[in-house]
């Protein structure tokens, strides 16, 4: 065979395993972009307004039940197609509504070319389930490996109900994993990134790490527990309960392993993500932990700022600085309710008000501000704070900041969660609007030169701060994510993780997911395991007609979460503390 012709076979072999790849990488990115603009009101059967699953092909391929409408979705045919007029970028635009978060031109060009490409979801991996049993057996032999002083220190992060949704791809799999390993990391103030371990014979669906390695104390853990509401034993086996046991007696705890979703979802917002990160109850405190001396950095022109009139944060001024630590950056931003008086940053440029402030009648006054620090191992923290410099722990009010993605579920930031998908790629730059346009004169006006710098000196700054956190970020994920398609990417090019778990986590839960957390392989099975009567009685009947349960039912509380409850009834018993 000649060179001309082995290159021709190569071609014909390899170009339609290239499209395939290709193809499936649409059609996740289609998928991946409906479920984050378009579930929350058009899924799981749950749909406000018209007859529309975006988490179903089906569903859209057929047309809406008021006639005289076209499909939701013509197979190349974007402009024959209605989800496809609802969110394309002319006047017309309706989808997603105005207060809800938006899609880059970028992003609406992938529904484009996936329409055009003939609308096909990504092709279901087919996974051999994982049972309960086989978790915990697998945990159990990973502790007996261990030296008997470092097993009480061990605890287990699980996906095999994951694994066992035939709605998830593997990818998401791969996404949960990389999550757990940054959240954790983000919780702690030790030196080093600790990457989770896989527990051998688990196929990736069980993550071990050790509680020294991250600087947290079995405390920390039963705070952990105290809120986690799938804890449940299996009382209906006798072996399955002896496993169990085994595992309690090793690890010193009756709940070792929790879930991964749970973890990322819950314990990257306050109460949890405050203790964890052992934040202080107020930004001073905070400051003097990592050796910053605010008033002695502005009087000493030791600061960098920039201030800018409009935000994509916050609907006021906005004024962010820089202040150098041990470990890298400490960033602070000054947030304003109104625009006017001392909320005013070109008529008062140079807050905030202290004593022994010397420019105090040029002070502005902030109503609310955030922090970001670097740990100690290159990746990020974060505070909210108030008008007093206090700790804020419930979510900041909408008039003075707002999360545009809803990460947490509604615009509100949310200290943890909002900051962590927001800042993915780590301090984003800041270009000031108040050196250029001063209203300050004399000493006023010299001093704000010296803290206000040229652009350009700031991004130097912020570029530095950047690959300081992009550099952890790549070894606390990248064994997870740079995988298949994505091997080669950069880190800042990969999905945010964090975020992108708990909008999954929140959205409402399929009959397939109810089954997979339960155990059984369809909601049929969890049907006729409890009975007809009790099935509807504990309010799942929505489920048989493709209806969804939300997922603040499922596991709400205070008494028992209604996981519990259902689990009850399989024979199972809720988890002691």
């Amino acid at each position: 065979m000649s060179r001309q012709q082995t290159l021709i076979l190569i071609a014909l072999v390899v170009s339609p395993t290239l499209a395939r790849a290709s193809d499936e990488r649409l059609a996740r990115d289609a998928r991946a972009f409906l479920s984050k603009y378009c579930y929350d009101c058009h899924g799981g059967g749950n749909d406000v307004g018209e007859d529309l699953n975006v988490a179903d092909l089906a569903s859209m391929l057929k047309h809406p039940e008021a006639a005289g409408k076209a499909a939701y979705i013509v197979p190349g045919k974007p402009g024959e197609s209605l989800l496809w007029d609802y969110m394309s970028t002319g006047p017309k635009i309706r989808m997603p509504k105005k207060n809800a978060p938006q899609p880059t031109p970028e992003e609406r060009k992938i529904i484009e070319r996936w329409i055009l490409d003939g609308a096909e979801f990504p092709t279901k991996t087919e996974r051999k389930p994982i049972e309960a049993r086989a978790t915990l057996a697998a945990i159990a032999t990973h502790l007996n490996k261990l030296k008997r002083a470092d097993q009480p220190y061990q605890r287990f992060f699980t996906l095999d109900h994951l694994h066992n949704n035939p709605t998830l791809a593997d990818d998401s799999l791969a996404v949960h994993r990389a999550a757990v390993s940054k959240l954790a990391n983000s919780l702690s103030w030790q030196p080093e990134i600790v990457v989770p371990e896989v527990v051998e014979g688990t196929e990736g669906t069980v993550l071990v790490i050790d509680l020294r390695k991250l600087g947290w104390d079995f405390e920390d853990w039963k705070a952990i527990a105290k809120a986690y509401p799938y804890g449940v034993t299996h009382s209906d086996d006798e072996a399955f309960r002896d496993l169990e046991r085994e595992v309690a007696r090793l690890a010193g705890t009756r709940l070792a392993a929790i879930r991964a979703d749970w973890f990322v979802a819950t314990v990257s917002r306050p109460p949890l993500y405050d203790r964890l990160l052992r934040l202080p109850a107020s930004l001073r405190d905070l400051e003097h932990k990592l050796g910053v001396n605010l008033e002695a950095n502005f009087d000493r022109d030791i600061l960098k700022r920039a201030g800018m009139i409009t935000s994509g944060v916050s609907k006021h001024n906005r004024l962010v600085e820089r202040h150098p630590t041990p470990f890298g950056a400490y960033w602070r931003s000054y947030d304003f309710g109104s625009s006017d008086g001392r909320g005013n940053l070109n008529l008062f440029p140079l807050g905030p008000r202290f004593p022994g402030n010397h420019f105090d009648d040029q002070a502005f006054e902030q109503a609310g501000g955030e922090v970001i620090f670097h740990l100690p191992n290159g990746l990020q923290g974060y505070m909210l704070a108030d008008a007093k410099d206090r700790r804020l722990d419930a979510p900041a009010p909408i008039a003075i900041v707002r999360d545009r993605e809803e990460t947490a579920g509604t615009p509100e930031v949310v200290n943890g969660i909002s900051c962590i998908a927001c800042h993915k790629n780590g301090m984003k730059s800041a270009i000031d609007e108040i050196r250029a346009s001063p209203a300050v004169f004399a000493a006023a006006a010299e001093k704000m030169l010296r803290l206000y710098p040229p652009t350009a000196e700031l991004n130097k700054l912020t570029a530095r701060d950047e690959k300081r956190f992009l550099d952890a970020l790549d070894l606390a994920i990248g064994s997870f994510l740079k995988i298949g398609d994505d091997s080669g990417k950069s880190v800042r090019d990969l999905v945010e993780p964090v975020g992108e778990v708990a909008r999954l986590y929140v959205q409402d839960l399929t009959p397939e997911a109810i089954a997979a957390e339960l155990e059984l392989p369809n909601i049929e099975a969890v049907r006729t395991a409890i009975g007809a009567e009790k099935f509807r009685e504990l309010g799942l009947g929505p489920l048989l007609g493709a209806k969804a349960v939300k997922r603040e039912l499922w596991e709400g509380k205070p008494a028992r979460s209604l996981f519990q409850r259902v689990s009850n009834e399989l024979g199972r018993a809720s988890q002691p503390l």
